[in-house]
Formats: structure tokens, sequence, C-alpha cells
């Protein structure tokens, strides 16, 4: 199955430990697991998602292969930047390789618009022109991707920084993964706003794919009661009914350099994120357009997006 398009779907919260690069390999590998082609794109300096497939995310730099960071350094296309995985997967997915240098992205990005003033190239009123083309250059890298694959899913990192800017610019869907406790559920108001400034500013196109709750304990009434007040915040249609578990097993699977899909122990896991997709692509079914579309109506994000 082809979509009519594809589709950008980035995880997102500026919170740490939320499950979002568990998340992102585990949805991207049921993506392929479904049939569907997939690229996976670490911009987390981290590189935990590039590392959860069993491969040091230095090795794709001494072999002189390019990663996410030359997207914005180098203006390179995803098309340039992709790795696969030769049989495994089906050959269905593939990777943007993340970099820890991806960090040091912003600061080399000024340093170019500060020697481009100095040298007259600029001026200072070009400044804030340059900066908004700075920022479009992950989604210039990642459309290149367009017609070439069903699905690019984002893994972000756990901050409102340049990247997680960049990603939005770049996403057609973002997922708010989110655990059972009252500290992840602070920021989603800030996260918000960023994300109707970025809907405001670059990406009208931007939509709410849905709120995720993982780490979750079916028995535990703080988690139940959790899940219900996130219904109430976004709205019925918002929350995804499909919970991802507490398990030892996803960590096996990060440990071992596998997804849950390539673990025996793991199929229930591995089950629960092949519901999520389903369920993602059951929405989606129900929209004119027929794409991944589990967006709820203009008049709910903008209520949550006021608080």
């Amino acid at each position: 199955m082809r979509f009519p398009k594809t589709q950008v779907i980035a995880l997102v919260n500026q919170k740490g430990g939320c499950g979002k690069t568990t998340s992102s390999v585990a949805i991207a590998a049921a993506f392929a697991n479904l049939g569907y082609s997939a690229c996976l794109a670490d911009i987390d300096p981290q590189c935990n998602a590039t590392e959860s497939f069993g491969v040091r995310a230095e090795s794709y730099v001494e072999a002189g292969r390019f990663t996410l960071a030359d997207a914005f350094i180098r203006k390179r296309a995803a098309t340039d930047i992709e790795a696969d995985f030769e049989e495994r997967f089906q050959g269905r997915l593939t990777i943007l390789p993340g970099n820890r240098g991806l960090n040091s992205v912003p600061l080399k990005l000024e340093s170019e618009l500060q020697i481009a003033i100095a040298d007259g190239e600029k001026t200072t009123l070009d400044a804030d022109e340059m900066r908004g083309e700075q920022r479009l250059r992950l989604k210039r890298s990642i459309d290149a991707l367009r017609g070439k694959k069903d699905v690019v899913v984002i893994d972000t990192p756990p901050s409102l920084d340049f990247l997680m800017v960049s990603t939005l610019i770049a996403a057609d869907w973002f997922i708010i993964p989110v655990f059972p406790s009252g500290y992840d559920l602070k920021g989603l108001e800030l996260l918000m706003k960023t994300v109707s400034k970025v809907r405001e500013r670059y990406n009208p196109g931007l939509r709410l794919a849905g709120v995720l709750l993982g780490n979750y304990d079916r028995t535990a009434t703080l988690d139940r009661d959790i899940h219900q007040l996130l219904k109430g915040k976004f709205g019925e249609e918002v929350v995804f009914n499909t919970t991802i578990g507490r398990s030892v097993r996803m960590r096996d699977a990060t440990v071992r350099g596998m997804t849950v899909f390539e673990l025996p122990e793991a199929q229930a896991q591995a089950q629960q994120f092949v519901a999520l997709v389903q369920e993602m692509l059951n929405r989606g079914s129900k929209r004119k357009d027929q794409t991944v579309n589990p967006l709820p109506d203009e008049a709910v994000f903008g209520k949550v997006a006021n608080g």
C-alpha cells in the first residue's frame, strides 16, 4: 500500500524520558512491518535512535558517510544521507543517521551568518532572513524523500531549540508521547504554543496526529486517571486509544541493537505498535484525502494551544 503522498511524522516533547526514541523506532519499524516504505530520521544529538539498531553513530562519519548534521551544514538532501539495513526489515526501513555534533549546529550556522556579514556578502538587515533559511534546511533535505517513501518518522531532542523548531517546520504531523506523570503534562502548553508559532510563521499545514501514552499500567489508578485527563484536555478524538505498556522487553531490544519486531520475546510489545499504526490508518481512512490524518478540527487545536 502507498499513500497518495509521503507523510512526515515527528515525535515531539521537550521533556526527556517520555518514550520519544523508543516510540519513533518502533513506529517506523511497525510501518515497515505492515509493508510501507519508511525512513527514520534521528535529529537528537544523543543518537539513541540510530544506535537502537546496533550501529554506532560515529561509524557513519568514520566511513565518510553523511549524517543529518550535513542537512544543515552542507545542505545535503536526505537522499544523500539515507542509509539502509540491507536485507534487514525486508529493505523497507532506512535511516537518516544522527550525529553527536548536531548540538553545535546552531552555533556553526550563527558563525556562518556572522562571517557573511563581516565579508560584506550580507548586512545585519539580512540576518533574520538568513536565520529563517537555516531553519528550513531540514525541511528541504527531507523533502527529497517525498514521493520515494511512504512515511518519514523523526525522533527529536528533549528541548524546544533550533533542532526542534526545524523538525516542526519539516513535519506534516506531530505525535506527543507522554508518560503517566504530572510532570510530563506541565510542559505541554508551552509545546503547543511553540507549535502554533511554527504554524503561523513557517508551516501552516502542520497537524497534531495524536497524544500517545506510554509506560502505561492498566492496573494503576493514577495511570487510568491521567489517560482520562489527557482526553479531557485534548479531546477524545486526539488521544490515541492504543497505549504502550510498561515492559523490560523494549529495553532488552534496545540493548541488543534490535527493534521489538526482531526480538521474539517482545512480540506483545510489537503488537502494541502495530495496533497504534493501525489506529492511525483507521482514523485516516475516514478522511476524504485518505492520508494518515487523525487530526482533530481546528477548534480543538486552538483550544489546546491557548491552554
